[in-house]
């Protein structure tokens, strides 16, 4: 376990499992990230089990990592400090690595400390006041995983003594393989970095001349905030509607209120690099309408979707057409980690399971934690 962890695989089993009387379908055996959830489903004859867990996995040269944030608590009797760490966690060996810092928490807590000598740092068990005269908090959450490079939204919140706030929001893509941070040129190489950032530079400006020309009242009160933005080349995020690599940069703000968060730009679609034939395979082969599906050698699943319900439906279906109900998931269905072929290993099914078993053991508060993983503040822009 994790001390003082705020645990992304947290969670207890939703579903022991789910028997259905049907003729025998194929076998078939995966993982499922949907919503802020894991789901390992399995089929065999006429049985289907379920199993899931808010745990975020990645998956990296066939090894699973669990990710999760700690809290960094520098907190003084009077002045709240918390920032967090990102892990990444190899549920086979169980050892873990720092992917992402927050620095900006823990350097106004030593700027506090020199300005206050005589403040006093909190213990491990200590909470500070009901009202603290200051307040800095950080927060990571997870955007999206695409193959080994994981994107992030990074925001921080501070309140001073007169209640006067301030937020800041950024999006980061790290490589898991090496823990750090990376450009676009990392990404796409440098070439092709070149013309989409150039791109993404045009309709960021065109993203500015929408806002200010919109008559409406929502639009005009945005205007007036738009000096806070400034356009970021290394703040990006990477997305895959329809299954297709696209870049999607947000310009981070600073300020107050709808200030501190990100003015999206419209995604741009980019040449595949090679590292995306490894990525695609987790990713729907084909959308449709409220549907998505990913075709299998000897079967597909299909995720159904309902605009007056939460959760998703999956389905397996045979060559045959036969269909073979799976029980609901989270919505939406984000990728999804073949198990059955190639079948993993023995000691890689011992891993799943020792890892959704200590999910289930987690505390009730690291798992609200997990919300805010998978959710990202919500993006500043005028809508057409």
């Amino acid at each position: 376990m994790f001390p003082r962890a705020i645990v992304l695989g947290v969670g207890v089993s939703l579903f022991a499992g789910c028997t259905r009387d049907q003729e025998r379908g194929p076998v078939a055996e995966f993982i499922v990230s949907a919503g802020d959830s894991t789901y390992w489903v399995r089929r065999e004859g006429s049985t289907i089990r379920t199993r899931g867990s808010p745990m975020v996995l990645a998956r990296l040269d066939g090894r699973f990592r669990e990710l999760y944030v700690v809290d960094d608590d520098n907190s003084f009797n009077n002045a709240l400090f918390v920032g967090q760490t990102l892990y990444q966690r190899d549920i086979l060996s169980g050892d873990s690595s720092e992917v992402f810092r927050d620095t900006l928490i823990s350097g106004l807590a030593e700027k506090y400390e020199e300005a206050n000598p005589d403040a006093r740092r909190l213990g491990p068990d200590e909470d500070a006041g009901d009202e603290p005269a200051i307040t800095a908090t950080a927060e990571v959450s997870v955007i999206g995983v695409h193959g080994p490079f994981l994107s992030l939204e990074y925001h921080a919140d501070t309140t001073g003594p007169s209640d006067d706030s301030w937020h800041m929001t950024k999006h980061v893509v790290v490589d898991l393989r090496t823990n750090k941070p990376v450009t676009l040129t990392d990404v796409l190489g440098p070439a092709d970095a070149r013309t989409i950032i150039d791109r993404a530079r045009g309709l960021y400006r065109e993203t500015l001349d929408s806002i200010r020309r919109d008559p409406r009242p929502a639009a005009r009160r945005a205007a007036q905030a738009l000096a806070r933005f400034r356009f970021d080349p290394t703040s990006f995020a990477l997305t895959s509607p329809n299954g297709t690599l696209m870049i999607a940069f947000s310009a981070p703000g600073q300020g107050h209120g709808g200030e501190g968060g990100v003015l999206p730009i419209r995604p741009i679609g980019v040449r595949q690099p090679t590292w995306w034939s490894d990525a695609r395979g987790s990713l729907p082969t084909a959308t449709r309408q409220h549907e998505e599906i990913w075709e299998r050698p000897t079967y597909s699943v299909r995720a159904l979707y309902d605009s007056t319900d939460t959760a998703v439906r999956l389905v397996i279906s045979d060559s045959a057409g036969r269909e073979f109900p799976v029980a609901p998931v989270s919505s939406p269905v984000h990728r999804i980690y073949w198990l059955d072929a190639p079948s993993i290993t023995r000691e890689q099914r011992d891993a799943l399971t020792r890892a959704f078993d200590e999910a289930a053991l987690y505390d009730n508060a690291a798992r609200a934690a997990t919300d805010a993983l998978f959710a990202p503040k919500v993006m500043w822009a005028v809508r057409r």
